[in-house]
């Protein structure tokens, strides 16, 4: 079944690197990514891995309008070459694969013919771009790069001109299609397969050569090095992914490898990267992991800013969207604040808080302390908690008779779930999913602002979507416990642990993947590593210079997006065992949630 994301139209895949460059957003992730090195960025969907790099393209990068943009054309220390992973790349993985199984092989020749292809042209467009852009015309040079090029890759009967160089690798691609379904339909197994020369081409040996006969051609020798670009690693065969890490060891120094990939990489590369001779960070190439970047926040107001100004031009986002008080310090603390009068409020049919608040000395109708220091980081600490138990929680009822929580309906949530500073949290710095609720918020809003109704609504719309993408993704062969019903019960569990029977200072809000598979299974582990790439949930305590590829004994977090549908607050608090949250948890009013 085929899983989709939400908001595909924000899909930079679908967008022209121009598109994308008017647009475009600086962050320090861009920073690193065009430093004079290989780099790896790593990421879940959505989160922007192609929009980066695409950035580092000629026409992106001319069509950028900020103040950095015109020193960055000037200085980037490399020519980039983007080439967009295609699914159909790995064969093995494609519905054809088992029929060219019996041919002895082919199925992986056509796989390296697909990737040869898609670089040749890849790298026709840069040489294009760099002609269009930076060189003084002349046809005779262009001949003479399209007569060499013609060669290397053995084409034939050819204009010696870039835009016919592309057409004959195109034309030569659906030969090949053609093939392949004859081969399918018409060959039987011993049957003699066409082999043509051109299938032992090897795009890095071509790449290699062809570069220096195009600097001397135009005079660019040692001006600039050159990046290839492969974005979006994951959909790529398994061989393909090997040979590009391997050459983050350097094969040539005027080439570099700009790679992407989800953010837990194969099982099959880990003995590779692992082993002595393989490429380390901060040696041979630098990670760049979108999830770890500490100025997403600052990032997602940016970007929340940029599309309030297309749409009502001078409104500033903090009056446009408003503030939300479980999140923003002002007036915190003093007598007579709101956040005072929530506290009596919650003492007031909350037992166990003004029992946690006595064993404070704070007195629940009167709570103030007379530390600073002490009064700053303990109310600092429970105000989300205090928030939410007292916006949610109608009555708690613990008597031997009744022994029961009366619960508020979640249809006025819109004061936990809106203001600013939620927006600025809730999308985890994926700018598909920021961008999206923002159009949709700014679609329907007036010029006196966007409601919190109006914001709750779309929040809550887009974790509905989301929850939708998730229930889409195959359970596999080996479980019947879809992935959603995973995330369902971890959801169910933290928010017990914040609603629940006892007010709890620092609840359990994030997981540990158990070590043991008798514990958790590793068809449960597989299903997650699924749901990191979608970003439903995100690694934590994962190292800057190291790579990911088994999440047992790793933290994580569900995506803010789900706080939403399990009325959670947007922080991330100590964890339990994945186990324990799947055993589910036991109400007062039933067995288990789960029985």
């Amino acid at each position: 079944m085929k899983v989709d994301s939400i908001y595909p139209a924000y899909n930079a895949r679908h967008l022209k690197p121009d598109q994308v460059g008017e647009s475009f957003i600086w962050s320090d992730n861009f920073n690193k990514l065009i430093h004079d090195g290989h780099s790896v960025v790593l990421g879940a969907r959505g989160c922007g891995k192609t929009t980066l790099m695409k950035m580092l393209t000629i026409p992106a990068l001319k069509s950028w309008n900020d103040d950095r943009a015109i020193s960055i054309r000037q200085t980037i220390p490399f020519y980039a070459v983007y080439i967009s992973t295609d699914i159909y790349w790995d064969v093995k993985n494609n519905t054809y694969s088992t029929q060219l199984e019996r041919f002895n092989g082919f199925d992986r020749i056509i796989s390296l013919f697909s990737v040869n292809s898609n670089v040749f042209t890849s790298l026709c467009d840069t040489f294009q771009y760099i002609i269009d852009e930076q060189i003084k015309y002349s046809e005779s040079n262009e001949i003479e790069l399209c007569k060499a090029l013609i060669d290397a890759w053995q084409l034939n009967n050819v204009i010696p001109k870039l835009p016919f160089v592309k057409e004959a690798l195109n034309k030569r691609v659906d030969e090949v299609n053609q093939l392949v379904q004859n081969l399918i339909f018409n060959y039987q197994e011993g049957d003699r397969v066409p082999h043509y020369p051109y299938f032992n081409l090897s795009f890095e040996t071509s790449v290699e050569s062809v570069i220096p006969i195009f600097e001397r051609i135009y005079s660019l020798s040692g001006k600039k090095k050159w990046a290839l670009c492969f974005d979006e690693l994951e959909f790529a065969p398994t061989w393909l992914q090997d040979k590009l890490f391997r050459s983050l060891r350097s094969r040539k120094q005027f080439l570099l490898y700009k790679l992407s990939a989800s953010p837990i990489l194969s099982h099959e590369l880990e003995k590779m990267l692992q082993s002595e001779y393989a490429a380390t960070s901060g040696n041979d190439m630098q990670i760049i992991k979108m999830w770890n970047s500490s100025d997403s926040e600052t990032f997602s107001l940016q970007i929340i800013d940029s599309l309030l100004r297309k749409k009502f031009n001078g409104k500033k986002a903090a009056d446009f969207f408003g503030s939300n008080e479980v999140y923003n310090s002002s007036n915190l603390y003093k007598q007579g604040s709101t956040f005072h009068k929530k506290i009596m409020e919650l003492a007031g049919k909350d037992a166990s808080f003004a029992k946690f608040l006595e064993g404070r000395r704070i007195k629940p109708d009167h709570p103030l302390m007379e530390d600073k220091q002490l009064r700053d980081t303990l109310f600092r600490k429970i105000k989300p908690i205090v928030y939410f138990r007292n916006f949610y929680i109608d009555e708690i009822n613990l008597t031997p008779r009744e022994n029961k929580i009366l619960y508020r309906s979640r249809k006025k949530t819109n004061d936990l779930f809106s203001g600013l500073e939620v927006l600025m949290k809730i999308c985890d710095g994926n700018p598909r999913w920021l961008i999206g609720i923002i159009n949709s918020i700014l679609l329907k809003a007036s010029d006196n602002g966007a409601d919190k109704q109006l914001q709750f609504d779309e929040l809550y719309s887009a974790a509905l979507k989301f929850k939708n993408v998730i229930a889409n993704i195959p359970v596999g062969k080996n479980t019947n416990l879809p992935l959603i019903d995973i995330i369902d019960k971890i959801g169910l569990y933290f928010r017990n642990q914040v609603l629940g029977q006892e007010f709890i200072m620092d609840p359990k809000g994030t997981f540990l993947v158990d070590e043991k598979s008798t514990d958790v299974s590793d068809d449960i582990v597989f299903l997650l590593e699924k749901a990191i790439s979608q970003g439903a949930i995100i690694l934590l305590d994962s190292q800057d210079d190291g790579f990911d590829f088994r999440i047992r004994k790793k933290k994580f977090k569900l995506s803010y997006l789900f706080s939403l549908l399990y009325d959670l607050p947007l922080r991330n608090y100590p964890d339990a065992k994945l186990s324990e949250c799947i055993r589910g948890i036991r109400y007062l009013n039933q067995k288990t949630l789960f029985d």
